[in-house]
């Protein structure tokens, strides 16, 4: 069965399998998933920082000199997006076939989020990967860089704490903006289940 995003384009392959069904993104759509997935990301960095600050702001804490905007190509824009790419790389790449269209898929996503190898948001990316995908780790390390690259703002650990927590759910809306950009709706719905579950 081949789904259609367009009136002539086919982007996703589904074939069954013998516990499920399983959809492939065509190689040739892949600008159509990155595109989707960047507009997703771009938004998803500027709530993480809104809602981080938000939330610090009713706690009491003055939050009222720290710019509530990700500025393009700041430190802070780099490091959410290595963190964003580091969270999301592997589930994308189960949506496709061939281990050679996984890594083209990933240099066109890097160089569309502008996170191509040599910039300061592949060298986050790169540090980020040493966690070796422990959520909590990368929600730390996200966490400290945000702190450092917003002016190290006291309460240091007030900071600290909300930006881990939000960097948590950062990273679970990636995932499920992922799995939604690669036709699976299914986890894509289950996977924001659990995160509002876990929010309550």
């Amino acid at each position: 069965m081949v789904l259609y995003c367009g009136a002539e384009t086919s982007c996703l392959e589904t074939q069954m399998g013998i516990f499920r069904r399983k959809t492939y993104i065509e190689t040739g759509c892949f600008s159509l998933v990155i595109n989707d997935l960047a507009r997703a990301f771009e938004s998803l960095r500027e709530d993480y920082i809104f809602g981080s600050l938000s939330q610090l702001k009713r706690e009491g804490v003055d939050v009222s000199g720290i710019a509530r905007d990700v500025v393009p190509g700041s430190e802070l824009e780099d490091a959410s997006k290595g963190y964003q790419l580091t969270s999301m790389m592997g589930i994308a790449w189960d949506y496709i076939r061939d281990a050679r269209d996984q890594l083209e898929f990933d240099r066109l996503l890097s160089a569309s989020l502008g996170a191509e190898e040599g910039s300061r948001a592949s060298n986050f990316r790169e540090r980020y990967l040493d966690c070796r995908g422990d959520i909590d780790a990368l929600a730390k390390a996200l966490s400290v860089d945000v702190h450092r690259a917003i002016g190290s703002p006291e309460p240091r650990t007030e900071f600290l704490i909300q930006f881990q927590g939000g960097a948590v759910l950062l990273g679970g809306l990636c995932q499920v903006e992922t799995y939604r950009a690669c036709g699976d709706d299914r986890m894509a719905l289950s996977l924001r289940r659990r995160i509002t579950r876990r929010q309550s």
